[in-house]
C-alpha cells in the first residue's frame, strides 16, 4: 500500500539523512482514502519529530553549550527533510478534485508554505544563508560609549566600508578593543531604554547597525533571490505574497493599508504629545517642532515601543501608584504570580496547568545564570506537555507577561484534539491576539484593585480619571508605535521581495517616515542596510502577524467584555471571574487552524463579522484620543512635515566623483539651487 511505502521511506530517510534520491512524480491523485492515510501518517511522523524538536530547542535554550547547540540543529534538520518529503508527497495529490473540505485544507497548509520547491541542493544552501545571517546578528558585540574630548570621539567611525555618510572620524574602536562586549539583549536594550544622554543614544544606535547591517548585506540579497525562487516553486508571484497568503485574504495588502489609514488620526495625536516632551528634554536643536523623531531617542533601539520614554512626555510624578513595590510588600514571588494567573483562568472556567506544567516548566532565572531569558511558551506536540520559560521579577510587567504567556498555553492545551496540522492559529497573528486580549483585562486598573494590587481610591467606572490616562498613555506608547513599526517593515519586505534590493536602505527610511514619522539620526548611505539590524528581517519571520495582532486583541477583547455584560469605558473592563466570557474564549481556542481567520471571528462575533476592524480598538482609546487632543490644542501641525533636509539623510545624491554627497551638502546644493531660481521648497505631510 502507498502509506507503508511512505511510511519506511520516510524512516530509512530520517536514518541515513539523505532526501536527494527521493523523486515523486505529479500523479493528479484524487483518491481521498489515500489523502487519508497519507495525512494520518503525517500527522504521527510530524508530531513524534515536533517533539524531537522541541526537547532538543529547549535543552539548547536552558543550557546553552555548543553540544547542545549541535544537537538541536541535527533535531531541525531532520525536521527540514521531513516537511519537505511530505511536501513533496501532499503536491502530488490534486486537492481541487477531492471533496472533503477538511483533506484539502490540510494538504493546502502542506503545500502552500515553506521553501521544498528548491530542490535539494539550493534547501540546502538557503538553510545555510539563514544559519550565517542569525549567527552574525547573534554574535554581534559593540564597544561601550567612553566620553572623550569630542562628540567625534564619542561617536567613532564605524562603517564597514571605510566610513559612512555623515560619520566623523575618529580612533574609538581601536582604543577600546578588548572591552567590545555588549550584546542586544540585556546590554544595549537596557541602555537604549534608560539612558538620556544624546550623543550616548546615537552612539549605541549607530554601532548596533554598522555590526549587524553591512557584514551581511551581500548574504541578505542571496537569501531573497533564493526565497523568491521557492515561491514561484509554490505558485506564488515572489516571496512577499507567499508570506501573505497566510492570512486567507486576497486584499491583504490593502486591508492592512485601510486599518492604518483609520488608526492614523489617533497615532498623529500621540506622536505630536511624544515630540513635544522630547523638545523638553533634548532642544529644538535636536528636533524640529514640526518635525519628524530621530530614530534614537524614542526609548528602543528600533524605535518601535516609546513605553521607556514616559517619564520624558510626561511631566511630573506619576498618578498612578507603585503596584510592583506593592506586589514585593504582599510577598508575591515568581511562583505566586504563576498561581495567581492560573486562579485567573480557572475563574473563568477554563482549565488548570497540568502536574507536568509545574514539574518541567522553568518560572525564574537559574541560580547558575544559564540559559536564555527571553519569555516563552512551548508546546512539546504529544498532548500533555505545555511549558514557560520566564526568568521572572517580582513587577508588573512580569505579572502581566506570565499571564500572556499562560494564554498560549491555554491555546495549545485547547486544540490538542485537532490533527497536528490544525494545532495553531488559523494565521500567525491569533496566538499573539488572544494573549494579549488576556493582558488587556488583568493590566488594567480595574482587574489590579479587584486583586488588591490598587488599593488607593480609583472610580473604575471613571474612565477619564488620570490614573486610567496614564494607563492608556502607557498602552498607546506600547502598541501604536508597533503598528507603525511593522506596517513599514512589512512594507518594505514585500517591496524588496517584488522589486529587488537596489535602493532598499533608502527604501527603508522613507517607509519608516512614511508611517511611522522617524529618521535616523545620521545620514544612511547605500552601504548601510538597516532593516538587517532587527532580527526578524535576517532571521525570515513573518512581521505583519504583530500589527494584525494588535487590531485583532480589541475584537477578541471587546466581545469578551460584551459576553461579560461589562458597562462603561471599554479599557475598564475585566472579563474575571466571568464564565461566558470563557465560553466564548474556549469556543475560539478549540478551533485551531481548522477554521479561516474570517470564519473564526464570525464565530468570535456570533455571525456581525468577519472581517477585521479597528473600531474596538478607537473605543478603547477614545478617552486617551480627547485628552490628547486637549494637550496638543496650541501645538502647530499635527503629525509631522517633512524637508528634503530630512529625506537628504537616507537619499543622498551621488557627486560627480561617483561618490555620495552627505545630508548636508546635499541639502545646500539643493538650497542654491533652488535660491538661484527663485523657488522655495517644502515636503509636507509624506503619508
Amino acid at each position: 500500500m502507498e502509506h507503508v511505502w511512505f511510511c519506511c521511506t520516510l524512516l530509512v530517510v530520517l536514518v541515513s539523512g539523505q532526501i536527494s534520491d527521493l523523486r515523486y512524480t505529479e500523479t493528479s491523485n484524487d483518491n481521498l482514502s489515500e489523502a487519508i492515510q497519507f495525512l494520518r501518517e503525517y500527522d504521527r511522523e510530524a508530531a513524534e519529530m515536533c517533539n524531537r524538536v522541541a526537547n532538543a530547542e529547549w535543552r539548547f535554550s536552558t543550557n546553552a553549550t555548543e553540544y547542545n547547540k549541535r544537537r538541536m540543529r541535527e533535531q531541525q534538520n531532520l525536521a527540514s527533510k521531513l516537511e519537505c518529503i511530505s511536501w513533496r508527497r501532499a503536491v502530488s495529490f490534486d486537492s481541487s478534485r477531492i471533496i472533503d473540505t477538511s483533506i484539502r485544507r490540510q494538504l493546502g497548509r502542506i503545500v502552500q508554505q515553506g521553501r521544498c520547491g528548491l530542490g535539494d541542493t539550493k534547501y540546502a544552501e538557503l538553510q545555510h544563508v539563514l544559519m550565517l545571517l542569525k549567527d552574525n546578528y547573534n554574535g554581534a558585540k559593540v564597544c561601550p560609549f567612553r566620553r572623550g574630548g569630542s562628540e567625534a570621539t564619542d561617536l567613532g567611525t564605524f562603517s564597514s566600508a571605510g566610513g559612512g555618510v555623515g560619520y566623523p572620524s575618529s580612533n574609538y574602536v581601536s582604543a577600546y578593543t578588548g572591552y567590545c562586549d555588549l550584546k542586544i539583549n540585556s546590554d544595549l536594550t537596557r541602555i537604549m531604554e534608560t539612558s538620556r544622554s544624546e550623543p550616548e543614544l546615537r552612539y549605541y544606535w549607530v554601532a548596533w547597525r554598522e555590526k549587524t547591517g553591512p557584514p551581511v548585506r551581500n548574504t541578505f540579497m542571496r537569501y531573497l533571490n533564493l526565497a523568491n525562487q521557492a515561491a514561484e516553486q509554490h505558485g506564488f508571484h515572489d516571496a512577499g505574497e507567499q508570506m501573505r497568503s497566510v492570512y486567507e485574504d486576497g486584499d491583504f495588502f490593502f486591508t492592512v493599508n485601510d486599518l492604518w489609514g483609520q488608526l492614523q488620526p489617533l497615532y498623529k495625536q500621540l506622536f505630536t504629545f511624544v515630540r513635544k516632551g522630547l523638545i523638553r528634554q533634548y532642544g529644538e536643536h535636536v528636533i524640529r517642532r514640526d518635525g519628524p523623531l530621530p530614530a534614537h531617542l524614542l526609548g528602543n533601539m528600533w524605535g518601535q515601543n516609546w513605553r521607556h520614554i514616559m517619564d520624558i512626555i510626561k511631566p511630573g510624578p506619576p498618578e498612578t501608584p507603585d503596584v510592583s513595590g506593592e506586589m514585593v510588600r504582599q510577598g508575591y514571588t515568581p511562583m505566586k504570580i504563576f498561581q495567581t494567573a492560573e486562579e485567573f483562568f480557572t475563574s473563568i472556567g477554563l482549565s488548570p496547568m497540568a502536574p507536568e506544567f509545574w514539574r518541567n516548566s522553568v518560572l525564574q532565572k537559574p541560580n547558575d545564570g544559564s540559559g536564555q531569558c527571553s519569555a516563552s511558551a512551548w508546546d512539546f506536540c504529544n498532548k500533555v506537555d505545555f511549558r514557560i520559560k520566564q526568568c521572572t521579577q517580582v513587577s508588573l510587567d512580569d505579572f502581566i507577561g506570565a499571564h500572556h504567556e499562560m494564554t498560549h498555553i491555554q491555546y495549545y492545551m485547547q486544540y490538542a484534539g485537532q490533527p497536528y496540522l490544525y494545532r495553531e492559529g488559523p494565521n500567525p497573528a491569533f496566538h499573539e491576539a488572544l494573549a494579549n486580549a488576556i493582558t488587556l483585562s488583568v493590566g488594567g486598573p480595574a482587574h489590579l484593585q479587584k486583586i488588591g494590587l490598587l488599593n488607593s481610591p480609583v472610580t473604575v467606572a471613571n474612565g477619564n480619571s488620570m490614573v486610567n490616562i496614564e494607563y492608556l498613555l502607557n498602552l498607546a506608547l506600547d502598541k501604536l508605535p508597533f503598528m507603525a513599526f511593522s506596517l513599514a517593515l512589512e512594507k518594505w519586505r514585500w517591496y524588496v521581495f517584488e522589486k529587488g534590493p537596489v535602493g532598499m536602505n533608502a527604501r527603508w527610511w522613507e517607509l519608516r517616515l512614511r508611517y511611522q514619522g522617524v529618521i535616523p539620526p545620521t545620514g544612511r548611505g547605500f552601504e548601510h542596510f538597516d532593516a538587517g539590524a532587527k532580527y526578524h528581517v535576517i532571521s525570515d519571520q513573518d512581521y505583519i502577524k504583530y500589527f494584525v495582532a494588535t487590531v485583532l486583541q480589541f475584537q477578541i477583547y471587546s466581545e469578551l467584555c460584551q459576553a461579560a455584560q461589562h458597562f462603561g469605558p471599554l479599557h475598564t473592563c475585566d472579563i474575571y471571574r466571568s464564565r461566558e466570557a470563557g465560553r466564548i474564549l474556549s469556543d475560539v481556542m478549540q478551533q485551531g487552524a481548522s477554521l479561516s481567520s474570517a470564519q473564526l471571528i464570525k464565530l468570535l462575533t456570533r455571525g456581525k463579522s468577519s472581517r477585521l476592524s479597528v473600531d474596538p480598538l478607537l473605543e478603547f482609546f477614545r478617552p486617551l484620543e480627547a485628552w490628547l487632543e486637549a494637550q496638543n490644542r496650541d501645538e502647530q501641525i499635527i503629525g509631522w512635515s517633512s524637508t528634503m533636509e530630512d529625506v537628504a539623510l537616507f537619499q543622498p545624491l551621488l557627486g560627480r566623483n561617483g561618490q555620495s554627497v552627505n545630508a548636508s551638502s546635499f541639502t545646500l546644493m539643493l538650497l542654491l539651487g533652488l535660491i538661484t531660481r527663485g523657488l522655495v521648497l517644502h515636503i509636507s505631510n509624506i503619508t
